[in-house]
């Protein structure tokens, strides 16, 4: 990072003279001062002070590359790793937790819709709490939104970035005012975004001699285009000296056009069904949500908190397939209109009762009911008399959660506090449909939390954390509908895609402990450690039926996964008195796993991430109004196995990106951010083998770097 910074800027900056510091403010310049520090604790303070272990990136951090989705801010934070459109923390996808406003993710809401504008901060938790849903085995990162600002304030931002040869654009709007009692901010936000890439597939066959029996190599060229608009109002009402009522929600829709052309070069054997296929694909989505949030305070420092929240999604599509044959005839026409719609409501409530001191005690409830209506109609018509696979599928899945908590934070000594909490959350699926049988599948689990912090004796910048929880991942609406996704080409490496309504939850028991040092300029230096134990793991199979290969998840017995994790965050002074106004980040894990009913080597968790890594850095200049920065990240992936039958190897990601942000005015100024610098190909394989036949899938997929630029004005 230190030649990205060189390259970056002239050499004898580094030369500058540390400027000489203002005059000492007056007394009551000094008192502004220190009740700002105490009405706005910073990020590294409260993550100090707080006794349940959690990690809190404030809104300078969020914005400092002017990322255009909240996926790419996700990549630089500690213990997170983004591959696609997965966030995982430990390394693990699945059992993640994702909360916007303290509430899950609402079904059918894509994060990559969500832009970074609307967010205040972003709460990462390594253990769990009893306040949030213990549905997380990993962690749980918890997006707060940007609340009203009593004040007027207005600001605009306009920005594009491009990529291989493709130019993409995005606005935002921000009004923020007050008018009587009523504080409210109108943000509006518009993408428009288009993309070209290109993925080479290798196919190998052999039998269980090792003799090839069949190899084609096949391209696939893709363009797509699409745009989303999203408007997220909040509103905050003062109703007097002890109520207050806020209500927040997003309306965001969003179009998409694929499309997407592959052929298959045959070099021995017999080739696919379908050489050639030209496939367009259109989607439409609209997803919404309201919540209000009634806080009422009451003697003593008691106070009551009720939330209650509506969601709403719709998705269309239709997907076009002509195909051909290794002779190019035209062989088959299908096309395949699908929807779905997800409907739900949510209630939480908490009174906090600080009876006794040195305690704040919470009981709380938290409340869910969601429904999935989906339909798929297929339909296939074949010049040359192939038969159609006409599909007509509807499916009703329901899922309906309601949870009862007790938790207390307890200052036990002044250098040592504790966190018990114990939640009780019981689960019910339903899922029926016109080519399926009715099935209802009823959980509940109880979840103890212990955490405690204890401040090393005669010291103020040492301090060790430990925590236990039991925590559970219930199966996701997809995975219980027994809907059939259908592959192109049919083949071991490409099967359908099948769900199980008969899948049980995983339920898990955790460990952390942690030791967390913190520099007198601010900065901190941390070393976590982490074990679970997975009970009833849920991975998927893949089965032969009549000659279609499909796949579809299973409960496959225990898993154990564990793994360490270093976080460094301090300004370059700290370690060099003469250095520049440089500040450094870093944060390095490394995880391992095992699933019990797999056979070594390679028998880890699906998808886990072995080890990931960031090392970046942001530099003031001091002589103009000029801030660079650079992130490098890197993340491992591997060889795991699957199933019995099944591996996957993906090659390691590498991701090099900078920054500079250039301040006209207080209120103007302009980013340019250049992205995946390195641009690496991403390679992955899949392998199958029976004992009788051997399948090698290998997909090449490159990559190009992006530039972007923001220009941002408040008024």
């Amino acid at each position: 990072m230190v030649v990205l910074l060189v390259s970056m800027v002239p050499v004898v900056a580094f030369a500058q003279a540390v400027p000489t510091p203002p005059p000492p403010p007056d007394k009551d310049d000094a008192k502004k001062l220190e009740k700002i520090e105490v009405t706005a604790p910073d990020a590294v303070g409260e993550r100090r002070e707080s006794t349940a272990a959690k990690i809190v990136v404030n809104r300078d951090e969020i914005e400092k590359y002017g990322d255009t989705t909240v996926l790419d801010v996700m990549k630089r934070l500690p213990g997170v790793t983004v591959r696609g459109t997965s966030i995982m923390m430990r390394g693990l996808a699945s059992y993640t937790q994702i909360l916007v406003n303290g509430e899950p993710v609402p079904p059918g809401f894509s994060l990559e819709t969500l832009s970074p504008d609307l967010i205040e901060r972003i709460e990462i938790y390594r253990g769990a709490t009893a306040e949030f849903s213990t549905q997380a085995v990993a962690g749980t990162i918890n997006i707060i939104l940007r609340k009203p600002i009593a004040h007027s304030q207005s600001e605009a931002k306009l920005g594009a970035s491009f990529a291989n040869g493709r130019l993409s654009e995005n606005a935002t709007l921000q009004l923020s005012d007050k008018a009587g009692s009523l504080a409210y901010t109108l943000p509006l936000n518009v993408n428009n975004f288009r993309a070209r890439s290109y993925e080479t597939a290798e196919q190998r066959v052999s039998d269980a001699a090792g003799n090839l029996t069949q190899h084609y190599v096949t391209r696939e060229d893709r363009e797509f285009d699409g745009a989303n608009v999203g408007f997220s109002p909040r509103l905050a009402w003062t109703l007097g000296k002890d109520n207050t009522l806020n209500l927040d929600g997003f309306l965001n829709s969003n179009r998409f056009h694929g499309e997407w052309v592959e052929h298959s070069t045959t070099f021995f054997g017999a080739p696919p069904q379908y050489a050639t296929n030209n496939t367009d694909f259109r989607a439409q989505n609209l997803a919404s949500r309201v919540n209000g949030t009634w806080i009422r305070k009451l003697a003593n420092e008691a106070r009551l908190e009720v939330k209650a929240g509506a969601n709403y999604n719709h998705r269309e599509s239709r997907a076009v397939l002509d195909a051909l044959d290794a002779a190019d005839v035209f062989v088959l026409h299908r096309t395949v209109d699908s929807n779905a719609s997800d409907y739900g409501a949510t209630t939480q409530g908490k009174y906090v009762l600080p009876f006794v001191p040195g305690h704040t005690f919470n009981l709380g409830w938290d409340g869910a009911a969601s429904k999935r209506l989906e339909g798929r109609l297929q339909r296939d018509e074949s010049p040359v008399g192939l038969p159609p696979f006409d599909i007509d599928e509807s499916y009703d899945a329901r899922i309906y959660r309601i949870a009862g908590y007790g938790q207390d934070e307890w200052d036990i000594t002044p250098r040592f506090s504790a966190y018990l909490g114990l939640r009780w959350e019981g689960i019910e699926t339903r899922s029926t449909g016109n080519t399926s049988a009715d099935v209802r599948n009823r959980s509940s689990v109880w979840s103890p939390i212990a955490q405690v912090l204890w401040k090393l004796p005669r010291t103020e910048k040492d301090q060790l954390r430990a925590g236990i929880a039991r925590t559970y991942k219930a199966p996701n609406t997809q995975q219980i509908i027994p809907r059939r996704f259908i592959a192109n080409n049919n083949t071991p490496t490409t099967p359908d895609f099948q769900g199980n309504p008969d899948l049980k939850p995983e339920l898990a028991w955790g460990l952390d402990v942690a030791y967390e040092h913190y520099f007198a300029t601010g900065g901190i230096f941390s070393v976590a450690a982490f074990a679970r134990r997975i009970e009833d793991v849920i991975q998927r199979d893949l089965f032969n039926v009549d000659g279609t290969y499909i796949t579809r998840p299973v409960n496959r017995g225990k898993a154990l996964t564990r793994g360490i994790e270093l976080d460094m965050k301090t300004p370059l002074r700290t370690l060099w008195p003469g250095a520049p106004a440089i500040d450094l980040r870093m944060n390095v894990a490394r995880y391992w796993s095992r699933v019990d009913a797999l056979p070594p080597p390679h028998n880890r968790l699906d998808s886990q991430v072995p080890y990931s890594g960031n090392f970046g850095l942001d530099w003031k200049l001091g002589s103009v109004p000029l801030t660079l920065g650079g992130n490098f990240n890197i993340s491992g992936q591997g060889t795991v196995r699957n199933s019995l039958t099944q591996q996957t190897y993906s090659t390691v990601s590498r991701a090099l990106e900078a920054y500079g942000l250039w301040k006209f005015t207080p209120k103007t100024q302009l980013r340019v951010t250049v992205g995946n610098i390195l641009a690496p190909d991403r390679v992955e394989v899949s392998r199958y083998f029976d004992g009788i036949t051997a399948v090698e899938l290998t997909t090449i997929n490159p990559s190009w770097p992006r530039v972007s630029a923001l220009l941002e004005v408040k008024f």
